[in-house]
């Protein structure tokens, strides 16, 4: 089939349910991503210890393998970092419930908690 056989078979109605459906993907995901997912703490694993931070208290966070962590406006980043590529600090800043942060020369995880454990409840 060339393409005007395909076309000739396209109706208008056609159109305005790809676009539908197209609109309701996009509006669907930044619903599923950004609601509900933000986070009250962080955690960061480092030389086998775990830290609970809170996001709701602006903070700068010394740790003792040579990383520096901001906390500003609940969300959290690595500010400096003493590791070669620095990847972990081009990563930026982390918000939502499914982010995370990982240096591999540090040994450091740093991950967002989601409020609850449920991701959804049906009925």
């Amino acid at each position: 089939m060339n393409r005007c056989e395909i076309l000739s078979h396209f109706t208008l109605a056609d159109g305005i349910l790809i676009v539908f459906v197209i609109v309701a993907i996009i509006v669907s995901s930044i619903f599923v991503y950004k609601n509900g997912a933000e986070s009250e703490y962080a955690i960061i694993e480092y030389n086998g210890q775990t830290e609970n931070i809170s996001l709701n208290k602006d903070q700068m966070i010394s740790l003792e393998n040579g990383m520096m962590i901001e906390v500003k406006d609940r969300r959290i980043r690595v500010k400096d970092s003493d590791c070669p590529q620095k990847i972990c600090v081009k990563h930026g800043w982390i918000r939502y419930g499914n982010d995370v942060i990982v240096c591999l020369p540090n040994k450091t995880i740093i991950y967002l908690k989601k409020k609850s454990d449920l991701d959804y409840i049906t009925r």
